[in-house]
């Protein structure tokens, strides 16, 4: 009797133990899901969690996001339906979303840019994170979302800020790039600096407005200025002067230096019938002894 009391105190003690450690283990795997569910519910990014059935939790940024009452809305929804038909790329959302689902869970996660639509039916671009998880129920997925609109915004911004200061860099380019008279029935533009290919475009208007006004015989491009030339540089530079032949009027460059030359050379540029000329001077000499 005595065997079997000490056999079963010393069971009672190694249960008692074990359920201290349940309870540490229940404690612990409680305060964990507590965490997880402050981290979830109140991140400023969009957290929802869907399965094979759809949406089965979502966060209060999501629900603000999506223009939600409540998450009711939205719950066994899949995320592809939160989205327009075609996605910028033109492929249907539904159809490559299984694509986007699939490499989440080979590759442990997957991250890329998506356009959703809330429920008022305003579409919006997201940074969207997929992360395979495994829950009680099965395997789902956690899908966090970073709305873009913001910086899509401001990167359409600083796209025509740059596109207006080309522009503006292209026109003080051709200004700079006067059509001269320096001799009756001469005209002659001096090129300064580098000349991009809308600068060099810019030329023609300006240039066969003067000749056709001035009634023109000649006209002299001067390139000694010029610091950088590329093909279609040159190409420009080349239809500008057969332009200028089509009014009548001869066309002359001057000032090529060797690095120009050996640029126009190496990008196959050719100026047929264009007379070359080292120095303004020369140019101005060949005018006056054919007026």
């Amino acid at each position: 009797m005595v065997g079997d009391l000490d056999e079963l105190l010393a069971e009672l003690g190694r249960l008692r133990a074990q359920n201290q450690r349940l309870q540490a283990d229940a404690a612990a795997h409680a305060a964990a899901n507590e965490k997880f569910r402050v981290l979830f519910e109140y991140s400023s990014d969009a957290h929802l969690i869907f399965d094979q059935n759809g949406i089965i939790d979502c966060n209060n940024a999501a629900i603000a996001m999506l223009r939600c009452t409540d998450k009711t809305q939205v719950l066994e929804l899949h995320p592809a339906e939160l989205s327009p038909e075609r996605q910028p790329d033109g492929r249907l959302s539904l159809e490559k979303s299984v694509e986007m689902d699939a490499t989440a869970r080979a590759r442990g996660h997957h991250r890329f840019e998506w356009m959703h639509r809330r429920l008022d039916g305003e579409d919006f671009p997201v940074d969207v994170t997929l992360t395979p998880v495994l829950l009680s129920s099965g395997p789902a997925l956690l899908v966090v979302w970073h709305e873009l609109t913001e910086l899509k915004r401001r990167e359409a911004e600083l796209r025509a800020q740059l596109d207006l200061i080309r522009r503006q860099q292209a026109e003080i380019y051709r200004l700079s790039m006067p059509v001269i008279e320096v001799w009756k029935g001469v005209l002659m533009v001096p090129v300064l600096g580098a000349l991009d290919r809308e600068a060099a475009a810019s030329l023609t208007t300006p240039v066969l407005a003067a000749i056709a006004r001035t009634g023109a015989r000649a006209i002299i491009i001067d390139l000694t200025g010029l610091t950088g030339a590329d093909l279609p540089t040159a190409h420009h530079l080349a239809r500008l002067l057969t332009a200028t032949q089509l009014l009548g009027a001869e066309g002359m460059i001057v000032g090529i230096n060797p690095s120009v030359a050996q640029a126009f050379i190496a990008a196959g540029a050719e100026f047929p019938r264009v007379r070359t000329l080292a120095t303004l001077r020369e140019a101005l000499q060949r005018c006056l002894q054919t007026s």
